[in-house]
């Protein structure tokens, strides 16, 4: 006579242990293993127990503060295939799929100085990895264009751990010896929505005063601020998704790589926080107003100049001095920034709709300035998006093997 357990085909049992929980992450390693037939153990979600004695087929971890949660790592990972998400390193053997946060800070740099900013600061709460990545992606992108970045990181010790307050204290201190207007990039929306909230307390102005660009892209974060906040899109279902098919992958007995598996960011995801250009010409100001207002239709760079009451040549020294680009390159690039903010919201969008109604007129525009600014025509980036967009319809597990 059969056992009960010889009767049952159990499933592979998959524990998900994260230092940092992004509602994103769990929802589509959940719902890859749903199609895959795992096993997820999930009660460490919702308790926060050390599942000490837990045994099973696989492992996906990324690096805690905990230092309970650190031990049971470093513990458990030798055990079974194990997958790493994210740049920070706990001290393991594992497969590792990340972030690009060199990237990240250089999109946030370039979105600053496309606004005229020239004052710049970096705001962390955290030193590691990720701090430093994403500190040298942005600090570098603005050598480049000959600025320096202000680098503000708090300093934690045990008696102000917890104390928000003592942070917020701190970090009105330091925003108050700063320039304005100032473009900080921040290390995450959290500490995004808390720059904003101190801001605000102070009397000064988002985006006017500092503009403030966070990291993430957390929905709940980002839109319930005081302040929406504009936000890097690191990409964090795609790495999810990936850091599931390669654990599938170990589990079938194929090797971790060597390297880990790098997701470039989708880009910035453009809020109130950040959407102000930064001049000091008030003529050049109601121009870029004039475009913002007007970029749907078809307009001449003569009703720009005779909409503010200078010359098409004073108007584009104005942009040429304080923007560094002229008129039409500016004009242009609002145009492409709008495309990409509408196929973000709505990446089912058709080329042709998206060309008109960020008034680069015919897809063939739109296309051509896709390939000049993003080095892809427009419906490559726009497949990409849509796939990004849609982390469930590639969910796909993997062949059960013979």
């Amino acid at each position: 006579m059969q056992t009960a357990s010889q009767q049952i085909a159990f499933k592979r049992r998959i524990l998900v242990v994260l230092g940092w929980n992004d509602p994103r992450t769990i929802r589509v390693i959940g719902q890859y293993a749903r199609d895959a037939g795992w096993h997820l153990e999930t009660r460490h979600f919702f308790d926060d127990i050390v599942p000490l004695q837990w045994h099973g087929d696989g492992l996906i971890v990324s690096c805690p503060q905990r230092p309970d949660l650190l031990a049971f790592m470093r513990r458990q990972a030798p055990k079974q295939p194990t997958v790493l998400i994210g740049r920070n390193q706990p001290g393991i053997l594992s497969g590792q799929v990340m972030e690009d946060n060199l990237m990240a800070g250089r999109l946030a740099a370039r979105h600053f100085l496309e606004r005229g900013h020239t004052h710049f600061a970096w705001l962390s709460a955290y030193r590691g990895l990720v701090s430093n990545d994403r500190y040298r992606g942005f600090s570098s992108a603005l050598a480049e264009s000959g600025f320096k970045c202000h680098r503000l990181e708090y300093k934690r010790d045990r008696s102000n751990l917890r104390d928000w307050r003592h942070r917020q204290a701190w970090l009105a201190r330091q925003l108050r010896t700063l320039p304005r207007p100032m473009a900080c990039y921040v290390l995450d929306d959290q500490m995004a929505s808390e720059t904003i909230e101190v801001c605000l307390a102070n009397g000064w102005r988002v985006p006017e005063d500092f503009a403030v660009m966070g990291t993430g892209n957390i929905e709940i974060a980002c839109e319930c601020s005081h302040v929406p906040i504009s936000s890097i899109d690191l990409g964090e279902e795609e790495i999810a998704q990936e850091a599931a098919q390669l654990l599938d992958r170990m589990m079938r007995g194929r090797k971790r790589p060597a390297r880990p598996i790098v997701i470039a960011p989708r880009g910035v995801v453009i809020r109130t926080s950040t959407d102000f250009l930064a001049v000091a010409s008030p003529v050049l100001q109601r121009a870029v107003d004039f475009v913002a207002v007007n970029l749907r239709r078809p307009f001449s760079l003569e009703q720009v100049a005779e909409s503010v009451g200078v010359s098409r040549r004073t108007l584009y020294n104005l942009f040429r001095r304080h923007l560094e680009r002229s008129p039409a390159e500016f004009v242009l690039q609002a145009r492409l920034s709008r495309a990409r903010q509408l196929l973000a919201a709505s990446p089912s969008q058709t080329i042709t709709n998206l060309a008109s109604q960020s008034g680069l007129g015919s897809p063939r525009t739109l296309t051509r300035l896709f390939l000049r600014y993003e080095g892809v025509n427009a419906r490559t980036w726009k497949k990409a998006h849509r796939k990004a967009a849609q982390p469930a319809a590639r969910s796909t597990p993997l062949a059960a093997t013979p």
